[in-house]
């Protein structure tokens, strides 16, 4: 049960990413070279629970990186051909997580 009414502040920074249901508005696989540029083994394009947790890490440790460098801007993605805002990784790096999680509870 939820105290608050409507989205978080949280769930509405990645409304844009998400369909009427709320659910993720891209694939995963989408980004499978992308990822496969973050870590150091590639990425399938069908992710277990524990391989979209050893995503999530890598491409978080990514934000991180960059955001204590104060270079996690646009430029930052030069090389990625998918990812085309700071936003989108990051909502590619919290579907991860959600599907990492999925683990916990089946």
């Amino acid at each position: 049960m939820r105290n608050q009414i409507g989205p978080s502040n949280f769930e509405k920074r990645y409304e844009s990413f998400r369909d009427e249901d709320g659910e993720w508005s891209f694939e995963i696989q989408e980004y499978q070279a992308d990822l496969n540029l973050i870590t150091p083994s590639d990425v399938p394009a069908t992710l277990t629970p524990k391989e979209a947790y050893r995503a999530a890490v890598f491409l978080e440790g990514f934000i991180q990186e960059k955001k204590s460098t104060e270079e996690w801007s646009g430029s930052a993605l030069d090389k990625f051909s998918k990812f085309e805002s700071t936003m989108e990784v990051e909502a590619v790096a919290k579907a991860l997580r959600e599907l990492s999680n999925q683990n916990e509870h089946s």
